[in-house]
């Protein structure tokens, strides 16, 4: 069978449960809560204010751009990117490890197939998945969006914004590749996807607290920010730059390291 049909048709099953799950999550939080929380302000205002400083850097709390759809999706897209890079990470992960978890990397060589073959046709399919993915958070964003009688002509911001989330995943899916094709043994796919994920949870949490502009260039989850496209049209370039360089270098070193690497006889 062709590797990149296989390949997409073993990890069909657990796109389709990641998908339904991000996508659930975002549009039940829009319905259930957006309404109520602006038209409950002064109420939430001030919950909100009565919270230690700390927590609402964390939980990306900005009370200047909140109530407002931009900076309730900001809010929500938090937890969401969380959500995406676990997704973007588990996907690499089974893609890559997949031969070394089944103990067949070397029946798989020996096939009249160049590796750096096999290493595309593995990212290509895991890239369908992304792109499949944000084509529907997207359509959600645009749906929620214009289900909340928001203006129709900042549409244009909004899939801006929420093109957030797939550079997000591509980037999560370079690392998650590195991690991958570099790692001897992957025992679970999901929990190290799982930490890679909160890993970069931990470092935009400690960014949020200490403020230090070095941490945001080891903080991949705050490259791309809907907040700053809603506020100012656009990404932060250095940040967009530093994130294509990010990508760029893993796939690179993991296509070297994937095409030379020594195979262990099983």
């Amino acid at each position: 069978m062709n590797i990149f049909a296989f390949e997409t048709k073993t990890q069909m099953k657990s796109f389709l449960i990641w998908a339904a799950s991000l996508l659930a999550l975002f549009l039940i939080f829009v319905s259930a809560f957006y309404g109520p929380f602006m038209t409950s302000k002064d109420a939430v205002q001030s919950a909100l204010s009565s919270l230690p400083p700390a927590f609402s850097a964390i939980f990306g709390v900005s009370m200047d751009s909140l109530f407002s759809y931009g900076g309730f999706f900001s809010f929500l897209y938090t937890y969401v990117s969380l959500a995406g890079a676990i997704m973007a990470s588990f996907i690499a992960l089974s893609a890559f490890s997949r031969e070394k978890r089944s103990k067949c990397v070397d029946f798989l060589f020996t096939k009249p197939v160049g590796r750096g073959r096999i290493f595309i046709l593995k990212f290509l399919s895991c890239l369908t998945f992304i792109f499949i993915m944000n084509v529907l958070f997207i359509l959600s964003s645009i749906l929620s969006y214009t289900g909340n009688d928001q203006d129709p002509s900042e549409i244009g911001t909004l899939v801006l914004a929420s093109l957030s989330l797939f550079f997000l995943q591509v980037l999560f899916l370079a690392i998650g590749i590195l991690y991958a094709v570099f790692a001897k043994k992957v025992r679970s796919p999901s929990g190290a996807a799982t930490a890679l994920g909160f890993a970069g949870f931990i470092l935009m949490a400690i960014h949020s607290l200490i403020h230090e502009d070095f941490l945001r260039y080891i903080s991949p989850l705050n490259y791309f920010s809907p907040n700053s496209v809603f506020s100012t049209g656009g990404y932060e370039l250095e940040y967009a730059v530093t994130a294509a360089a990010v990508v760029t270098v893993c796939i690179a070193v993991s296509f070297i390291k994937y095409c030379k690497n020594d195979t262990q006889a099983i």
